[in-house]
């Protein structure tokens, strides 16, 4: 049973509140063979007190790992945990895990089932991806959607690789990875803006594969780090009239950083000696002036018309194909790692 070992990847920082309800979940996966590693950002509560407690519950398939120095944030303590579990050379498949989630029982046995089904198809040490769908819950696990990708307006099993470079589509905490694809995105370039996106542009040098089925509940609570919100329209037009300034930075912020991790691909599959056309072709797309990006900005953008065009008219081409100076409102908040 060693090859059907699943590392489960998560991170931690106070969360107390609902950490236990996750690692019951855990406990109660119908795929026996996982081992958890825990990172912990430096918690001021009783997490740490409380995962030693559930610790002997796992039989040593509980394993904190050395704190390191703390407010490395979600997106360093992700890091660390990919790290380890490369590493460790145990486990052929990792999964990404948020603190304050609920995973449903056959969340890993249906996510591994697609992960052989898509690397019997692929080549021997392609970078292979599998992602869920999830169901959309309050702090107290009432219903808000029972799917994340149609509460979000996406469509997941329809992107191509181009469109992940503009759009994320690949929930972290729905998320599973092969062994290839770890080597491939360690370490993080400087440019990264969460660890999911960047595993989901990486795998499309290799294979992708989404299983329409909700595999968790996706805890929704004040302090989420990034979180589920409703794109439908009167929604969005709503967060616009209540802060429109903010709402424009937030876009351009995204056109900035979605343009340096696209740099950041190309540089990277250059380095390996993998096929970065699609990213340089992206790049020298987004490298255009506007009136030649609205011939063609359908090709390069997913999401409906809407989106599409307020990406060409708010994400501008860099200068002579250099990026601008990145702002603060840009950076991601240091914790919570949920």
């Amino acid at each position: 049973m060693a090859a059907a070992l699943v590392d489960v990847l998560l991170a931690t920082w106070n969360g107390e509140r609902h950490l236990a309800a996750l690692l019951d979940s855990l406990l109660a996966q119908t795929h026996p063979d996982l081992r958890v590693l825990v990172s912990d950002d430096g918690s001021t509560d009783g997490t740490r007190a409380l995962l030693e407690r559930y610790r002997p519950r796992f039989g040593g398939r509980l394993l904190l790992l050395p704190q390191r120095p703390a407010g490395r944030g979600g997106l360093g303590n992700f890091e660390y945990l990919m790290q380890a579990s490369l590493d460790d050379a145990q486990a052929p498949w990792a999964m990404f895990c948020d603190q304050d989630d609920v995973w449903l029982p056959h969340k890993i046995a249906q996510t591994l089932a697609e992960m052989r089904r898509t690397e019997q198809g692929a080549e021997p040490g392609a970078p292979c991806l599998v992602h869920t769908d999830l169901r959309v819950v309050d702090e107290a696990l009432a219903p808000i959607a029972d799917s994340f990708v149609h509460y979000q307006h996406m469509d997941p099993a329809h992107c191509t690789p181009r469109d992940l470079l503009s759009m994320n589509q690949v929930t972290g905490c729905a998320t599973m990875v092969n062994r290839s694809l770890l080597a491939m995105a360690l370490p993080f370039p400087a440019e990264v803006v969460v660890h999911d996106w960047w595993c989901a542009v990486l795998s499309g040098s290799g294979r992708r594969a989404f299983v329409d089925v909700p595999t968790l509940l996706y805890r929704q609570h004040a302090v989420n780090q990034i979180g589920a919100h409703s794109r439908s329209l009167p929604q969005r037009v709503l967060r616009l009239l209540r802060n429109a300034p903010a709402v424009l930075r937030s876009a351009g912020a995204a056109g900035r950083n979605s343009y340096r991790q696209a740099q950041a691909l190309e540089q990277r599959l250059r380095s390996l000696q993998r096929d970065a056309s699609l990213a340089a072709d992206y790049l020298a797309w987004r490298n255009q002036p506007l009136w030649q990006r609205i011939r063609t900005y359908r090709a390069y953008y997913p999401g409906s018309e809407m989106d599409r065009l307020l990406r060409c008219l708010l994400w501008p081409a860099p200068a002579q194909g250099k990026p601008p100076p990145h702002p603060d409102a840009a950076q991601a908040p240091q914790n919570p790692q949920g």
